[in-house]
């Protein structure tokens, strides 16, 4: 809308929709995703090299081809430390916050590198406060019911596009295909509309996705992703080879189960508790350490998310127990 038209005054009704005070991350830059918004970070600082783990989406590799910059890769640790990075002039180093729960990596991170020159990938950690360092990202609907925006919090200066997205509307129809049926009727239209997001030239977030994300209860959404998960970790810790240590303001973007044994995730499946596989495209990718190639396979990512309440998980639990047993 021009700045000089009139706001529109009657007619037929919106969608109804609240709209609260609380916002997340005042100030940072507003895409139409987070790898977006990496392409243009990247395009403005222009980095000799990016250091990247292979435990990423293969996405975030993809602003990194765009721009012809070097990626070079680092190894994890059993606890999803950077296990090795010599990062040199001009380069960058990425890292995930993990699940949402990576807190102590990334301060981890912070203090052994260069932090002028670390990104923080919060993709999976939408309500972790961005870092003091090059750059932190976040993609809220990986936390969220929103079709698509991506944030970048940084001092680097960044120049805005002009152009606004406008698709977002066509990424609307798994949203509400879920609301009025099930989760099954969605599911290709959802395929649909990721692929939609992989047209990575930068955009600023559309106005449909900032008036979604106005009309969210973060607190809400906080507490109950706090209370879910510390319901499962609770019922199965011991089964877990990870060690889960949250701080006591992590909230999660699942319950990461390592080690799940075989055949579990389709019994799952079985009973319409879907589990999603982070990142499959690390098993094939050449030179990937064993210990990257088995996380897809043997991480079995379980929902806690804020439309869930103990007696939607107590059965999922049930479940699992009786296999891990």
């Amino acid at each position: 809308m021009s700045p000089r038209e009139p706001r529109a005054v009657g007619g037929y009704f919106e969608l109804e929709l609240p709209q609260y005070a609380a916002t997340l991350h005042d100030g940072a830059l507003r895409f139409q995703s987070s790898r977006a918004a990496f392409l243009a970070l990247l395009r403005a600082a222009r980095p000799a090299a990016v250091w990247m783990p292979w435990y990423i989406c293969d996405a975030m590799i993809e602003p990194l081809r765009m721009t012809g910059t070097p990626v070079k890769r680092y190894r994890l640790d059993a606890g999803l430390r950077v296990q090795s990075a010599d990062i040199g002039h001009g380069e960058w180093l990425v890292y995930v916050n993990y699940f949402g729960l990576s807190a102590p990596n990334v301060d981890d991170v912070l203090n052994r590198f260069p932090r002028e020159r670390v990104v923080i990938d919060n993709a999976q950690a939408l309500f972790a406060q961005p870092s003091d360092c090059l750059a932190t990202l976040y993609s809220p609907r990986k936390f969220l019911g929103v079709p698509d925006g991506g944030c970048l919090v940084t001092q680097q200066p960044v120049e805005m596009p002009d152009a606004i997205d406008e698709a977002s509307l066509s990424r609307c129809g798994h949203l509400l295909t879920r609301l009025a049926k099930d989760a099954e009727a969605g599911y290709a239209d959802y395929a649909t509309a990721e692929e939609g997001l992989k047209q990575l030239e930068p955009l600023r977030m559309s106005a449909l996705t900032q008036r979604l994300l106005a009309g969210i209860d973060y607190d809400s959404v906080r507490e109950r992703r706090i209370d879910n998960f510390a319901f499962l970790h609770d019922k199965l810790q011991r089964y877990n080879r990870l060690t889960l240590s949250p701080g006591d303001d992590a909230v999660p973007l699942c319950y990461p189960l390592f080690g799940a044994p075989a055949g579990v995730r389709e019994a799952l499946r079985a009973q319409r508790i879907y589990t999603p596989t982070y990142w499959p495209d690390v098993v094939d990718a050449s030179g990937a350490p064993d210990f990257e190639r088995s996380l897809p396979g043997s991480t079995l990512c379980l929902p806690c998310d804020q439309r869930l309440t103990r007696d939607d998980l107590a059965p999922m639990v049930k479940l699992l127990m009786d296999w891990l047993a």
